[in-house]
């Protein structure tokens, strides 16, 4: 603080109006009696206080930026970005590709050639339910017989009947239900359904039939969940919540699985659906390499949960409006009555990821959940900028609440992107405080929270932050060639697992909700089969996995953690690394788990 000049009892201790700080008599004209000294001493005091006024203003700290209400995102794309654009294939076939060419530029250095695919898949259609109904629909006046089998007692039934599947005492007890009358059919440890017009329909009789599954009586009047092949399984699992029913499709791959995948719209160009065909197969031969899955008693499932595998509706796909093209695209890749085209690479087929719409190139497998697939790269996609594609362009408005909360942070000034991958994905982004200060978040951290479309975000509040890659040149389209004939010596055998390349599955859902002072336990296998190896459960902390526990495999290549009394550690994105002599052997896909 400055000091004015002692006028007697007049002093300058702050910076207020002069009526305030000077006697009455001192606001009046000076006097030609006051002495020199009276006014040299004026003058001072008003010097000190215009001083002290001055240094106040320069001193004082600029007024805070308002908060924004709000913030808007531009992005593009919709799903992970990982191998094919189904999209993007649109596109490509619009453009004249062939369904072979556009498999061969998503998924880099494999082939196409045929892969026995007449083996049954188990496709999950209930996961982990209290209870299923079920009955038969006839397709024709013929149709409509049902066969149930509970233990040693088989039941054939017909339309009017419904079978009542619940938990009793650890197992699976059935009920039919037939005008209001309910009779006890007892209970086994696994109950198969079989109809008539299928090629195992045991006792059932008549011609085409459907399966209508639900979760309750009145949703049987519902549409969709009917199936027309296979059989159904109804098997007991035990979950944190007790034992529950799953309840599973067993269908053949070749046609019957294939002509119930509804994946892309049965409208689109030939080959943009045959490309899907193509994916959808050799995705479903992958998943029988790698195994049942426990908790859903599937190798896949029906793309409602827990893994969001593939699409698979049935009935519903084949006989929708223009199902018989999607039909048509299943059977144009078919290479005999026991092989299909597929995606190999090095004689297997590859895990052939897929999704709607990249931001105009895909993510490479690494980008986006760790580990290496070679044939799953980053590659360029302008064909998915189709005006057909509703995602080709998108703006997301981002409450103030929702963007702090996705930082953790009570409020937030700003956020920009600061580290992209190849694709222009987003790998981080930064938030600035009104402090100053920043805060980081990963790409799938942040995106995950605000529940973005994808992580193609190319501005927010117009800026674009780290800059967006260049794209790479495209060759231009090509006729596509004339499908080369393949004796059918050439034919390959069903896959197998490469004993060189060992696997870490995970039997744990990939999605996992608890309460907070329940116990859960994350278990899976290693194959080939071996015993002692070292097996890390880790968590994703920031953009670093930490080991949190470690246990060695059974002789059986199982691993198991047992997590007790979950509380506000637990939730959060996690995996298995699996480890022999410090070298890696595999890695688990990974699996979220919350609290509720």
């Amino acid at each position: 603080m400055l000091a004015g000049p002692r006028c007697g009892t007049v002093g300058v201790r702050s910076p207020v109006p002069l009526r305030a700080a000077f006697p009455e008599e001192f606001s009046v004209p000076v006097r030609r009696t006051w002495s020199p000294t009276t006014v040299a001493c004026l003058a001072a005091c008003l010097a000190a206080t215009v001083a002290v006024g001055i240094l106040s203003a320069v001193s004082a700290p600029p007024a805070r930026a308002e908060e924004p209400a709000q913030f808007t995102l531009v992005g593009s794309g919709w799903g992970h970005g990982v191998g094919m654009s189904q999209w993007g294939a649109f596109g490509m076939a619009r453009a004249g590709y062939d369904a072979a060419s556009i498999a061969s530029h998503y998924y880099r250095g494999t082939q196409i050639l045929p892969a026995q695919d007449d083996m049954d898949i188990r496709a999950n259609l209930l996961f982990q339910v209290p209870r299923s109904v079920m009955r038969s629909q006839a397709l024709d006046p013929t149709g409509g017989g049902i066969e149930v089998t509970v233990g040693p007692t088989v039941v054939v039934g017909s339309p009017v009947d419904d079978f009542v599947f619940t938990v009793r005492d650890g197992q699976v007890g059935v009920e039919r239900v037939a005008g209001g009358q309910a009779v006890d059919l007892g209970m086994a440890p696994t109950v198969t359904v079989r109809w008539a017009g299928t090629r195992a329909p045991g006792t059932a009789p008549g011609g085409p039939t459907l399966l209508n599954v639900a979760r309750t009586r009145d949703g049987l009047a519902s549409d969709g969940h009917r199936y027309r092949y296979g059989t159904v399984e109804v098997v007991p699992v035990s979950t944190n919540a007790g034992v529950r029913l799953n309840v599973v499709n067993s269908v053949r791959i070749h046609d019957e699985y294939l002509y119930g995948i509804s994946e892309v719209s049965s409208s689109w160009p030939e080959a943009a659906m045959q490309a899907q065909v193509l994916a959808a197969r050799t995705y479903a031969l992958s998943k029988i390499d790698s195994g049942v899955r426990q908790s859903c008693s599937c190798h896949v499932d029906d793309g409602g949960g827990p893994y969001f595998d593939q699409t698979f509706t049935g009935w519903g796909k084949a006989s929708a409006a223009m199902g018989d093209r999607w039909v048509a695209a299943v059977n144009a890749t078919m290479t005999s009555d026991v092989t299909g085209s597929a995606i190999l690479h090095e004689g297997k087929a590859i895990r052939a990821f897929y999704h709607s719409s990249s931001g105009g190139a895909t993510q490479s497998v690494q980008d986006v959940w760790g580990g290496t697939l070679p044939y799953v790269v980053s590659v360029p996609d302008p064909w998915m900028q189709v005006p057909e594609n509703p995602n080709a362009s998108w703006q997301a408005v981002v409450s103030q609440a929702q963007m702090a909360a996705a930082f953790g942070v009570p409020v937030v000034q700003s956020v920009d992107v600061s580290e992209r991958h190849i694709s222009g994905a987003v790998k981080a982004v930064q938030a600035t405080l009104p402090d100053g200060s920043t805060v980081r978040r990963t790409g799938p951290q942040w995106a995950s929270a605000l529940k973005l479309k994808s992580r193609y975000i190319s501005t927010i509040d117009g800026r674009v932050g780290a800059p967006m890659p260049v794209p790479a040149d495209v060759p231009a389209p090509t006729p596509p060639a004339p499908p080369a004939e393949v004796p059918p010596a050439e034919v390959p055998p069903a896959a197998t697992p490469d004993p060189d390349q060992p696997t870490v599955s995970l039997l744990t859902p990939e999605a996992l909700t608890i309460g907070r002072g329940d116990n859960f336990s994350v278990v899976g296998r290693v194959r080939p089969a071996k015993g002692g190896l070292k097996a890390q459960r880790q968590k994703l902390v920031g953009e670093q996995w930490k080991t949190v526990d470690v246990d060695r495999t059974s002789d059986r290549g199982r691993y198991r953690f047992v997590i007790r009394d979950a509380g506000r550690k637990a939730p959060g994105t996690y995996r298995v690394l699996v480890v022999r002599k410090n070298a890696v052997v595999g890695v688990s896909p990974q699996f979220v788990v919350t609290v509720s």
